[in-house]
């Protein structure tokens, strides 16, 4: 098969600029005080933001179509026993941010070392991905199942941040003139030239208990398991990256109620890259690891009348976010705790 996506833009952001602060004589010109520095017209940060921060000031407008091919394919090797493999493309949008986030100028009438234009970069291409996939699956006569998958994942156009010499067509685009702009540096995002790549495996499990006994009749169990790696000069930028999640649980239906126990795993995950002239290469917020457990039952008063409820994190697990580098030491590393606490629902619902 093959899927077309045509995405259309347009977008408008705030225009940050401190020279808009300055007074000018009639053709223009800054006017200088005494000491040589411009006169300035207001200096309170309210009357100061209301000038130089221009609301919708900066516009950004962009179109693609993009082409996202399939193929699937199931092999029956036994009558129990299925391998599928699979091609695929996709795409992943830049957020709105990249139109709508505004641009930044410095103040070119007192230069500071450091200065920079900073801003979304609107010609941003979005990253389209080939993954490859193959799966087996193994169906138990007793109403059990179990499978397993392995996928690659390759990204060409990734997103990363970086920090470059302002061209004329950056310039362009922006309505900058390079007499006063050129000499600045730009840091913005841009497209990745090399790949990067996922790997990722999957195991899942499912039986269904009265297949054993009968007394166990509409009772079920499950497990899955999901492990992914990443490769790349820009692997450091899966903001949320969680290399390990396993899930487990079970449910019991009958005709009148139902009930299900969930757990769910979710291991250390990678949150944001650090940056800054004191912040050590390879530093990273970081997420803890925890546990989730979550109740839910419902019952029919009526077949068109039932009760409900649900109690997520029922253990009342609390996540911590650390924030360290490769030489943070252990009793430095931890940031915040937060504390969600248990959220419980209980409602009535009815088709009518």
């Amino acid at each position: 098969g093959i899927r077309a996506e045509q995405t259309n833009i347009e977008a408008e952001g705030p225009l940050t600029d401190p020279t808009r602060n300055f007074r000018r004589d009639a053709a223009g010109r800054v006017i200088l005080g005494p000491n040589g520095r411009p006169q300035t017209i207001a200096s309170d940060a309210l009357a100061v933001s209301q000038l130089t921060f221009i609301d919708r000031g900066q516009q950004a407008e962009k179109e693609y179509l993009r082409l996202l091919p399939s193929v699937n394919a199931t092999y029956q090797v036994r009558e129990n026993l299925l391998a599928r493999v699979a091609w695929y493309e996709s795409l992943g949008r830049p957020s709105f941010n990249q139109y709508s986030g505004g641009l930044t100028l410095p103040d070119i009438e007192q230069p500071k070392p450091g200065d920079r234009i900073t801003v979304s970069n609107v010609g941003i291409k979005a990253w389209q991905a080939t993954t490859w996939m193959s799966r087996l699956e193994y169906y138990f006569g007793n109403g059990g199942e179990v499978s397993g998958a392995f996928f690659l994942r390759d990204f060409n156009n990734f997103f990363d941040s970086v920090t470059i010499p302002a061209t004329p067509e950056f310039l362009a685009a922006y309505g900058l003139d390079p007499e006063t702009y050129g000499e600045y540096p730009v840091a913005t995002n841009y497209n990745l030239p090399t790949r990067v790549r996922m790997e990722g495996l999957e195991l899942d499990y499912k039986q269904s208990l009265g297949a054993l006994a009968p007394w166990l009749r509409g009772a079920q169990v499950f497990a899955n398991v999901s492990a992914l790696r990443t490769r790349g000069d820009a692997a450091a930028n899966f903001s949320g990256f969680t290399p390990r999640t396993y899930n487990w649980g079970f449910s019991y239906s009958r005709p009148k109620y139902t009930l299900r126990a969930n757990w769910n795993y979710r291991g250390r995950s990678r949150l944001g890259q650090l940056s800054g002239a004191s912040v050590e290469p390879g530093s990273f917020d970081w997420r803890s690891k925890r546990l989730y457990v979550d109740l839910s039952a419902e019952y029919m008063f009526h077949r068109r009348i039932g009760l409900f409820g649900s109690m997520r994190n029922v253990l009342d697990a609390t996540e911590d976010v650390e924030r360290h580098g490769p030489s943070t030491p252990a009793h430095a590393q931890f940031r915040q705790r937060e504390d969600f606490g248990s959220l419980w629902t209980v409602g009535l619902k009815g088709t009518f």
